[in-house]
This record gives structure tokens, C-alpha cells and sequence, in this order.
């Protein structure tokens, strides 16, 4: 595994989610049409991510959870 590997490795999550600017994003499609085992990872966690939502039965997180992360982000002592 090579430098560019973990990079793509560690922003893969941000990349299935679309979370990315396009430029990175581009970067990302790009090796892993050319790199298989990230391929494979990617599929991995992009079919882990819809298992989790389809048995979540929820496309967003429930307000009051998302107020308790903001609190929680908000207040590093807790």
C-alpha cells in the first residue's frame, strides 16, 4: 500500500457520502478505477453504509441525537 492508497483510504468514508470538494473527489474516482484493492474497500464500506441505513429505516439522524453531538461538540468538558 502506497502513500496515495492511505490518503484515499482515509477520506473514503468523506467521499461515498459526497462530502468532498469535487477536485479531491475527482482524485479519488480516479484511483479507484485504478487501483483495486481501494476499489474494494470503497465498495465494502459503500455497501456497509446502505445495509446500516436500510436497517436503520432512516435517511437522517433524529434531531434530538444531533442536538445531543452539537451540545456535545460544543462542550469538550462533557
Amino acid at each position: 500500500m502506497n502513500d496515495e492508497c492511505l490518503k484515499v483510504l482515509e477520506q473514503v468514508e468523506l467521499f461515498l457520502d459526497g462530502e468532498l470538494e469535487a477536485g479531491v473527489s475527482l482524485e479519488i474516482q480516479h484511483h479507484l478505477e485504478a487501483c483495486g484493492p481501494c476499489a474494494g474497500h470503497s465498495e465494502f464500506q459503500r455497501q456497509l453504509k446502505t445495509l446500516v441505513r436500510d436497517r436503520c429505516g432512516c435517511d437522517q439522524a433524529p434531531a434530538h441525537l444531533l442536538e445531543r453531538i452539537r451540545s456535545a461538540l460544543a462542550d469538550p468538558s462533557r
